[in-house]
């Protein structure tokens, strides 16, 4: 017959998932971030290689419009601030949610133990 677990450590089993799957929400969204990042800088670094003058265009929805290069430059830096003040927060999370995982996982061990200890002594 299988043993049940007491109610507190179905608990922490229940909350050690829910962290899990917050931490994993956080990781994909640090992914996407970062991606974000990386491809305004390679536009930033293309837009900064060519001459002022050169001609830009902008996607916007189905059409391209041509505006000014510093424009676009200056667009870019303020998305990429942007995107780097929202990459600090979801590392924030990410560390938060580690420390809490660990530990809930160090309250699992020690009931893990204990049980262990029970069986073996009994």
């Amino acid at each position: 017959m299988a043993q049940r677990l007491p109610p507190e450590v179905e608990q922490l089993v229940v909350k050690y998932q829910q962290v899990e799957q917050q931490l994993a929400s956080v990781l994909t969204q640090k992914s996407v971030v970062v991606s974000q990042i990386k491809e305004i800088d390679r536009a930033l670094n293309v837009l900064n290689s060519v001459k002022p003058e050169t001609e830009v265009f902008k996607n916007t929805g189905f059409a391209l419009i041509k505006v000014p290069r510093d424009e676009v430059i200056k667009e870019l830096n303020e998305r990429r601030e942007e995107l780097q003040i929202r990459l600090t927060s979801l590392e924030k999370m990410e560390s938060l949610l580690r420390k809490q995982l660990d530990e809930i996982r160090g309250r699992l061990d020690k009931y893990r133990t204990g049980l262990y200890a029970s069986k073996t002594a009994g």
